[in-house]
């Protein structure tokens, strides 16, 4: 998979620019404030429809403008396709190939990417909100059966919320809405445990590249269920089901669900101890880089093909040895580098890479 051409329209600061890519490496340099990162974002929304730096779309938006437009050329299994997006302050239009998409499940999983900031740390140490986030946004590039469920779970979950924030409950309608969620909870649950388990897998072998070493090296799923190995998502919903029904009385009186995937988190543990709380930034770096590397071999064995790969100022976060680990694990992947520093450009020394330098909008 890769990406032949990009055309931003009244995006962040692009009036109106197209680019060809390179199929392997892709160098973006210029200052801070030019509009690197914005090309990578720009490439994120293909993806999955949003920015990776903002949750509202209208900030893509440039200053003064009604709508942006991204329209995009890519090749994937060996046919080329278009992608357009249409962004105003409070709609969206998507069109892939010319037909519109109705739904966010339609969009995912047609281009995948990876990306990949010094930002990317608060993985390991930030709440589980953005671990859950994270895991989220993964599982719906390969399943967008897994977002739909997603979305109908949080919808519920919305609902029932509301509902218990009431006076007066009638037990009946909580139990119906408790078997509905419960319904998108448990296949909900088990993509979850069956993703990490492949995750971690990909990514002991990479953490053992990374420090030259055999050390220990777990991502653990952490769910209120204990779900083993041999659960089903039918013994996932009847066991959350069972849960919500003994502590009813609970959630009454907090007026929230307390209990559902809503919960969850993982622990990433590096010899018997959670790097969150035990391990030194440079272990929590490294995690960091084997979660994502891993990233690109679960979405390759799944899809068939490697991601997108975008790199947004990584390697002035990154040793010599972990610089030197992250290309050579990228052979064979279109790969998208924002930096601020040509010096950064003797790295790939020996690799197929175009420059591209931005100033003020402006690609020269």
């Amino acid at each position: 998979m890769h990406l032949e051409r990009l055309r931003l329209v009244n995006y962040r600061n692009y009036s109106d620019v197209e680019i060809s890519f390179n199929q392997n490496i892709n160098i973006i340099v210029g200052k801070n404030g030019q509009g690197k990162t914005n090309i990578l974002e720009s490439i994120y929304f293909l993806a999955v429809g949003k920015s990776f730096r903002t949750s509202r779309d209208k900030e893509v938006v440039k200053f003064g403008c009604k709508n942006a437009y991204i329209s995009s050329f890519f090749v994937k299994n060996g046919h080329r396709n278009t992608l357009e997006f249409l962004i105003g302050s409070n709609s969206k239009a998507v069109k892939k190939n010319g037909l519109s998409l109705l739904r966010m499940s339609e969009l995912l999983g047609n281009f995948n990417v990876v990306v990949f900031s010094p930002e990317d740390i608060r993985i390991l140490k930030d709440s589980p909100s953005e671990r859950r986030r994270f895991i989220d946004r993964e599982i719906s590039q390969i399943s967008p059966r897994y977002y739909a469920n997603l979305s109908d779970y949080n919808k519920i979950l919305t609902q029932r919320n509301n509902y218990l924030k009431n006076d007066r409950l009638d037990m009946s309608l909580i139990e119906i809405f408790d078997r509905q969620l419960c319904s998108c909870a448990g296949k909900i649950y088990t993509s979850r445990r069956d993703f990490i388990s492949k995750l971690s897998e990909y990514a002991l072998e990479f953490h053992s590249r990374i420090v030259g070493r055999q050390e220990e090296f777990d991502i653990r799923y952490l769910n209120q269920l204990n779900l083993s190995d041999d659960d089903t998502s039918h013994s996932a919903e009847s066991a959350l089901f069972e849960l919500l029904s003994k502590k009813r009385e609970e959630d009454m009186r907090k007026r929230s669900t307390g209990y559902g995937p809503h919960r969850d988190d993982i622990q990433v543990i590096v010899d018997s101890l959670d790097v969150k709380i035990y391990g030194s930034q440079g272990q929590q770096r490294t995690a960091s880089i084997a979660i994502k590397l891993s990233e690109l071999e679960l979405i390759r064995s799944e899809t068939g093909e490697y991601p997108v790969l975008l790199l947004d100022d990584v390697f002035s976060e990154l040793d010599e040895k972990r610089q030197k680990l992250l290309i050579e694990s990228i052979s064979g992947i279109q790969t998208f580098v924002t930096t601020a520093e040509n010096a950064h450009i003797d790295i790939f020394e020996g690799k197929e890479y175009a420059v591209f330098n931005i100033d003020g909008g402006q690609v020269l």
